[in-house]
């Protein structure tokens, strides 16, 4: 006899979604920025570190825009619905960018919170 699991759910705010999205797209837009632009005052000392924030906040920004997107929100609208190994997954994405960004203004120089 099988027995149906229930699959617990989790609610994040839209508004905190997207948010999120928000600063991780300006984040991405400045990196990609300085890529495009950049300034001989302030050369990319590290090519390896600065590829690994542009694809951590790329990573970040499309699990919330693809993945995310396509879940159920509450009856109200106002959160989105996750499951826990989707919090779970949203925890890694932001704490693989958080690192990287980390490294970058370690190594590189870029502080991602003054620009």
């Amino acid at each position: 006899m099988a027995t149906k699991m229930k699959q617990e759910h989790f609610g994040i705010k839209v508004s905190t979604l997207l948010c999120a999205a928000d600063q991780v797209s300006s984040d991405l837009d400045y990196l990609c920025l300085v890529t495009e632009k950049p300034d001989e005052e302030f050369p990319i000392k590290d090519a390896i570190i600065y590829a690994g924030a542009i694809i951590a906040l790329s990573n970040q920004l499309e699990f919330i825009l693809e993945e995310l997107s396509e879940n159920d929100l509450s009856p109200d609208e106002e959160y989105v619905k996750l499951s826990r190994d989707e919090v779970f997954s949203l925890n890694r994405y932001t704490d693989a960018s958080e690192e990287a960004i980390t490294l970058l203004e370690e190594i590189c120089g870029i502080s991602l919170k003054s620009n």
